[in-house]
């Protein structure tokens, strides 16, 4: 299989780089271009899938330079990778970015260039979370339409079957953070949502939660956690709720130990001026539920508690952005929740008539 030419995330900064791939043989060789580095990835050294998959997530086609004739496309909400000159002398890096404004003017030209000002909110880099503002020269288009590199899928289908013949099943996984390394999970049992309530309340008291709908069945519980806290300023415990296999969404649990960190992400997750989106463009529904975990255990189901397949490293890549009213984004958002909402309310009905057919035949 020949080269081929992509970017790449950088393992060390998180920046963008256009590389050459190829496959010697069970061996991923990337070479930076016009850096003289290459790094290899050996197919028998991942310890998980999911490792795997982090890699995967670093690759894209390239993103090329915005041209003139291009400007009008990019609006407030839109995905960039931006030129970054914080490093000194001609060392200039590209990270991504989300478009907050674009100050057009007239949209004037001078020597054939557009003179619009592009305002960006990092996503990471050096200037993560921050606002700055960028031109024209500064701002490549993202062209990732989520398909994997044919050079690329077939190193990670064979890493993947390394990973399959080697691993031996890990039973007991206990959560990360805080009173919750008090519960450990193991194959015979999974905890239900009573379950999960009584240990929480041992340790906080009556808390509260909340439940999101129509989320990346990849999704790891503490990729969730680091995005909410980056945007609502609140750390909750996260819980990942298994799902069908015909089911191409899943939903997550917070949990939040007072009403006012309840209130922090409700407001956050909610807000009319904006949805939360999947990288893909699947929105986040707020699932309206009450703070009772069991009230919604009919609904639920058990909780998945058994994450050994999730992936804990979530400084590996963004699992969401914000996208802003009036942008196209916005748009597709809201038409896809009022799908997912149609789809909601339909199950809901199902289950209620699940529920009394069930309470006559018993």
């Amino acid at each position: 299989m020949g080269r081929r030419v992509l970017e790449f995330r950088a393992m060390d900064d998180d920046a963008w780089y256009s590389v050459k791939v190829e496959l010697k043989g069970e061996t991923l060789s990337i070479e930076f271009h016009g850096v003289q580095e290459t790094v290899m990835f050996a197919a028998s050294n991942f310890e998980s899938e999911n490792a795997v998959e982090r890699i995967v997530r670093r690759f894209r086609v390239v993103s090329p330079q915005l041209q003139v004739r291009e400007c009008p496309r990019i609006e407030k909400g839109s995905i960039v990778c931006a030129a970054c000159h914080t490093f000194g002398g001609d060392d200039t890096r590209y990270y991504d970015a989300v478009v907050e404004a674009v100050d057009r003017g007239d949209h004037s030209f001078v020597k054939g260039e557009c003179l619009c000002t592009f305002v960006l909110s990092w996503l990471l880099g050096p200037k993560l979370g921050l606002l700055t503002n960028a031109s024209i020269a500064s701002i490549c288009t993202v062209n990732d339409d989520g398909q994997v590199d044919p050079i690329i899928a077939s190193f990670s289908n064979l890493a993947k079957r390394k990973v399959s013949n080697s691993s031996g099943k890990n039973t007991t996984v206990s959560a990360n953070e805080g009173g919750w390394n008090q519960l450990f999970i193991d194959d015979k049992r999974k905890p239900s949502f009573q379950d999960i309530q009584n240990q929480w309340e041992s340790i906080y008291g009556n808390g509260e939660n909340s439940v999101i709908g129509n989320m990346e069945r990849s999704l790891s519980p503490a990729s969730i956690r680091e995005f909410i806290n980056r945007h609502a300023c609140v750390s909750p415990e996260v819980y990942v709720l298994p799902s069908p296999m015909p089911t191409h969404f899943t939903r997550a649990v917070l949990l939040l130990d007072t009403k006012k960190k309840h209130d922090m992400v409700c407001q956050f997750l909610d807000s009319p001026d904006h949805f939360v989106v999947s990288m893909s463009g699947r929105p986040w529904v707020s699932i309206e539920c009450d703070t009772k975990l069991g009230i919604n255990c009919n609904s639920f189901g058990s909780l998945a508690c058994n994450q050994e397949n999730r992936d804990d490293s979530y400084l590996d890549g963004e699992v969401a952005m914000v996208v802003h009213s009036g942008s196209e984004a916005y748009k597709r958002a809201k038409r896809l929740k009022d799908l997912f909402m149609d789809f909601s309310n339909h199950e809901q009905l199902l289950l209620k008539r699940l529920i009394e057919e069930e309470a006559r035949v018993l």
